[in-house]
């Protein structure tokens, strides 16, 4: 595999990460939306909020699995 082929794998990998660990972040904020108690939160609002925090997960998995799968592509190459 060429030197610059792994250069670019390597930065799919870095963004991959970035991606999930912001996506995972999101994802938690909206949680402690939906469990801390307030007067606002009304079951209208409590729908929104736990669907998005569960795509959120599985787009944060998504691009876990996406860098796991790239990782072992390089290492195998070598």
């Amino acid at each position: 595999m060429k030197n610059t082929s792994k250069k670019i794998i390597q930065h799919k990998i870095v963004d991959f990460k970035r991606f999930g660990f912001t996506l995972l972040a999101l994802s938690v904020f909206m949680y402690l939306g939906v469990i801390i108690p307030t007067v606002t939160v009304t079951p209208g609002k409590m729908m929104p909020l736990m669907t998005g925090t569960v795509v959120l997960l599985g787009l944060s998995l998504y691009f876990f699995t996406k860098a796991i799968k790239y990782k072992k592509d390089l290492q195998s190459d070598e």
